[in-house]
């Protein structure tokens, strides 16, 4: 009988390699990618946002000039009320005096 050794060679896996997909750059454009996407979103809405504000503003300042027109006018008609009453008052106080001389 031949004694013959039988070896037999235990070959452990080899992990698997956990970088072995990655790749830093591609990794890299993606994040820049995604990174300037986020940022050109951010403003279009930014931009949205203001040209929204400004047709507000617009409006806003429409309003508080019709309003100071409308102060404007309701003060003169009040000024031109009063000077109208100050007026009749003169001429019936006039008169009141010239009923009372008149007569006495």
């Amino acid at each position: 009988m031949s004694t013959e050794k039988t070896e037999k060679k235990t070959e452990t896996p080899k992990a698997a390699d956990p970088f072995a997909g990655f790749d830093p750059m591609t990794m890299w454009a993606a994040s820049q990618h995604g990174f300037h996407k986020l940022v050109a979103d951010a403003m279009q809405r930014a931009q949205s946002f203001a040209e929204q504000y400004a047709t507000l503003e617009a409006q806003m300042v429409n309003r508080a000039q019709g309003a100071v027109a409308t102060w404007a006018q309701l003060t003169q008609d009040a000024i031109a009320y009063g000077a109208q009453l100050s007026a009749d008052a003169r001429k019936l106080s006039l008169d009141a005096a010239r009923k009372y001389s008149a007569g006495a």
